[in-house]
């Protein structure tokens, strides 16, 4: 019963929507839209589990109400997770996966006994006896008098009995007994000939944001002893729950999730987190292959007309910009469709495609985005970001600690991330059944397409241009054995930004002593990258199933991967080849060509400069943070082996003017090597032979280097070649470079489970070492205002609506008059631009130009003589300002 979401084409239903997507990746460049037909991609597990937590809510028919506690499901997900479309399409999800439910189902109330007849009885209820109502709050009646929950009685009467032929009557019938929740359904289900209610409320977090606090029952002013609406919320909605019978499924994006379920502690009601992951790849791929037109022709038909199955690359390449988040599927394929068909670009190669996708934005309606980030909260939202690259897993309740956001008390994990726009997808259990919520693990997910609408801003902060190069990163799973891999990438992290922010290599104490101590590196300029592992026992020189290259294929992996600089990160632990690869090149002066450069033009200058020569340094990294044992001679030998060796012998180094450095990282080493580092200076051995016994050396010798390139036994010493350096880095330099706290925190690394590279905590305060150093730099930061801004939209239903977010950020505010604007130019009535202004206040006044009919949908403004009178208002406000 895992959510494996189909896979099969017979395992999706269809079923066409007023499509979300803007309709081109540039605004400026309005592009005809192409409506979309979407499939209904399965939710196995979600419809299992609400399910289960609606058996769970009742006891046995004779006990009375009061001892029901109501199991509820609740979705505080993201925008675009697909919420919504789980509560609407719950009936369709049940009759997807009827025979799995007939055979898992094993109680339902109502239904007396067990087993598989009780599954099958208990679909069938689901499907012919079950009343489906939906309330969304966005449409809830506003206060006239009377209570919460009456008025809700009466929404969800209303809806329920909307398509009955005798409705007036039927709903007179019911409304006369809606101040008795218990009398209310009972006539309810006699009108409808029903005995089950499913209910589903959508976009409860507007309950803090609209107006629901004037009705009395919801006003916690009102109310002694609790603490906010939702608190109110649960207890009110409780006394509905409590009803036989009624199954009910909350959603609604939260900046609280966790705490969002202590709310509901006050009352009866406990809340169930429902799961509903991303789409892995196989499940984006089929979700992709079931995307048709009007016409009947699918998405993938349009884009390659010759291989209307499409390419394996190409679905890698949607899931990795969008991370399989629906919306964001949904929304690539719309505008590749809209641009590609428009412009007639079919057939794109892998890298035509790359480049398009790439392009596109995630578009204001659609993004939850941190702006104006202190250093406080960028250090969080850093770690979070890192964390989910890592595939880092936390325990739903996990908090950080030490007033890392909002204040000094410690904060849920989930809540923050929440916060910050994070989606989140459950780690695989096994069985259907539910684990302990305590027990439950997640991975955070942040798609690249949204972190590309927050990177501009911070595009000179160094740690983010560094996340940004590492999207997308191939993670082992996570394990002990995974750690190495885990701080290599945070290793990388440390040495870019210190990079950055140094004038000279020098600076870093790790680099003491070495070839390239007084090289100025453009690190803005150079990529950061993952690549191909080594790997010793590959039989070819590269195996693009394992994504690795045989040791002896280092002439072909430089060619590729290396011609440029930056720093380079095999794609796996434990390869054949060094843990981190740097490459930083330098220009080299031309004699020759420069005893005339006084009488060159300024020109002939420049394009002299740009083609001028350049000596390549090429640093392999070893960290041997992992050994159990202190690092010894014999272990840096082996380092030796794996980077000096080869590289010196595959890439003709002295004629092409490359210069390998290996440089050996640890925390502890044996005797025999720390009697090498004299006044906290690194050991540095260059070009010649070192016996192990003294480590006297010897001159160099190109005969002694060739034996060693097939044999390296102690007795034969330890060879550096020529153009070659080994640079054993002093424990001092170490510290120095990563900052005490930070070194001790590395000291722990496999003392226990809680180490710096499992817990989310210590992460953060690993990377605030660099936040530290960035702010204390001349580097340009972004500013630090009081609080932080978060442009918050919400796109989880057909009808797309910008909505505030008030408490923990601030909204923008002073920014564009729209209610000046409406009455003013639009000529709209003073409640016509009361509700316009609302959904206009995202906007700002640059983009008025691209303001339309379609984009006035899709804020929410429907009525169509509002739309008209908006969109020639926008033609007479740019006129005005034209001509002034």
């Amino acid at each position: 019963m895992d959510d494996v979401s189909g896979t099969t084409e017979g395992r999706l239903g269809r079923r066409q929507e007023s499509e979300e997507a803007a309709s081109s990746s540039r605004a400026d460049v309005p592009v005809p839209r192409i409506s979309l037909i979407r499939p209904l991609v399965n939710r196995r597990a979600a419809v299992y589990q609400i399910i289960s937590n609606f058996n769970s809510s009742y006891t046995p028919s004779n006990s009375s109400s009061y001892d029901v506690r109501p199991s509820v499901c609740f979705a505080p997900h993201m925008y675009g997770s697909g919420k919504t479309t789980l509560g609407k399409h719950f009936r369709e999800f049940v009759l997807l996966n009827r025979q799995d439910l007939e055979k898992y189902i094993i109680g339902f109330p109502g239904i007396a006994g067990s087993g598989v007849s009780a599954g099958e009885r208990a679909v069938e209820a689901l499907l012919n006896e079950t009343l489906y109502v939906n309330v969304d709050l966005r449409d809830f009646p506003r206060f006239d008098g009377e209570y919460f929950i009456p008025t809700l009685l009466k929404k969800i009467s209303k809806e329920a009995l909307s398509t009955l032929p005798n409705k007036p009557e039927l709903l007179a019938k019911v409304l006369k007994n809606r101040k008795d929740p218990k009398k209310w359904l009972n006539s309810l289900f006699e009108v409808t000939n029903k005995r089950y209610l499913f209910l589903f409320i959508d976009e409860i977090g507007l309950l803090a944001e609209g107006d629901f606090d004037k009705f009395p029952d919801l006003d916690p002013q009102r109310e002694t002893g609790k603490l906010n609406v939702y608190c109110l919320f649960f207890q009110v909605l409780s006394s509905l729950l409590i009803q036989r019978f009624v199954n009910c499924y909350l959603a609604g994006r939260s900046d609280a999730i966790v705490t969002k379920q202590e709310d509901a502690i006050s009352s009866r009601v406990n809340l169930d987190f429902v799961r509903l992951d991303p789409f892995s790849e196989e499940t984006t791929k089929l979700f992709i292959r079931g995307m048709k037109i009007s016409t009947g022709e699918t998405a993938l038909q349009l884009l390659f007309p010759k291989h209307p199955e499409g390419h394996d690359w190409f679905f890698k390449q949607v899931y990795n910009y969008t991370e399989g988040v629906p919306l964001y599927v949904r929304h690539v394929m719309q505008v590749l469709v809209d641009t590609c068909v428009h412009n007639k670009l079919y057939n794109l190669t892998e890298d035509e495609m790359y480049a398009r996708i790439e392009e596109i934005s995630s578009y204001v309606v659609y993004s939850t985005t941190p702006m104006n980030m202190n250093p406080n909260t960028l250090k969080v939202f850093s770690a979070l970001l890192l964390s989910s690259i890592l595939e880092y897993e936390f325990q739903v309740f996990e908090t950080v600690y030490g007033g890392l956001v909002l204040g000094e008390s410690s904060q849920y994990v989930l809540d923050i991330a929440n916060n910050f726009g994070f989606y989140y997808e459950y780690c695989p259990n096994k069985g259907p059944g539910q684990v302990d919520v305590k027990q439950q693990r997640i991975k955070l997910v942040f798609p690249k397409i949204v972190f590309k609408a927050i990177k501009e801003e911070y595009r000179d902060y160094p740690l983010m241009r560094y996340l940004d190069f590492l999207f997308p990163l191939n993670v082992p799973a996570e394990s002990r054995s995974s750690l190495g891999f885990r701080f290599e990438v945070i290793f990388a992290a440390t040495l870019y930004v210190r990079c950055c922010l140094s004038r000279r290599l020098g600076e870093l104490s790790i680099f003491h002593q070495s070839f390239v101590e007084d090289v100025v590196w453009e690190i803005e300029k150079c990529r950061v990258r993952t690549v191909p592992t080594f790997y010793s026992e590959l039989k070819t020189s590269y195996s693009a199933k394992e994504q690795s290259y045989s040791p002896n294929a280092w002439k072909e992996f430089y060619d590729k991967f290396l011609s440029e600089d930056g720093v380079f990160l095999p794609n796996r632990p434990n390869s054949n080849g060094p843990d981190i690869l740097v490459r930083v090149s330098v220009p080299i002066d031309d004699d020759s060509s420069s005893s005339d450069e006084s009488g060159s033009s300024l020109t002939e200058m420049l394009m002299d400069t740009s083609s001028k020569k350049r000596r390549v340094y090429l640093i392999g990294i070893a960290l041997k943070y992992y050994h159990s044992s202190r690092v010894s001679v014999g272990m840096i030998k082996e380092e030796v082996d794996k980077f000096l060796v080869p590289v010196s012998s595959q890439l003709d180094l002295e004629e092409n003017d490359i210069w390998a450095i290996q440089l050996v990282v640890s925390t502890s080493y044996n005797n025999e090597v720390s009697s090498h580092f004299t006044e906290k200076q690194n050991w540095v051995m260059n070009t010649g032979v070192y016996y192990e016994r003294r480590f006297e050396k010897k001159g160099p010798s190109p005969g002694a280097w060739q034996d060693a390139s097939s044999s390296n036994s102690d007795k034969e010493g330890l060879h550096i070649g020529p153009n070659c350096q080994l640079v054993v880095c002093s424990v001092d330099n170490l510290k120095d470079f990563l900052g005490q706290q930070v070194y001790e925190q590395l000291q722990k690394v496999y003392s226990d489970n809680e180490s710096v590279l499992m817990k989310l905590d210590p992460l953060a305060k690993l990377l605030g070492r660099n936040l530290e150093r960035l702010w204390r730099s001349d580097v340009p930061v972004v500013p630090e205002p009081s609080q932080m801004d978060i442009v918050s939209t919400r796109t989880d239903t057909d009808e797309m609506q910008v909505t505030e977010r008030k408490g923990v950020v601030s909204v923008r505010q002073g920014q564009f008059d729209w209610m000046e604007f409406l009455k003013t130019y639009c000529n709209l009535t003073e409640s016509e631009a009361r509700e316009s202004s609302y959904r206009l206040s995202r906007l700002r006044e640059q983009d008025l130009e691209g303001l339309d009919s379609y984009l006035l949908e899709v804020l929410g403004i429907k009525d169509r003589q509002v739309t008209i009178k908006i969109v020639a208002g926008v033609e007479k406000y740019i006129e005005s300002k034209t001509n002034a």
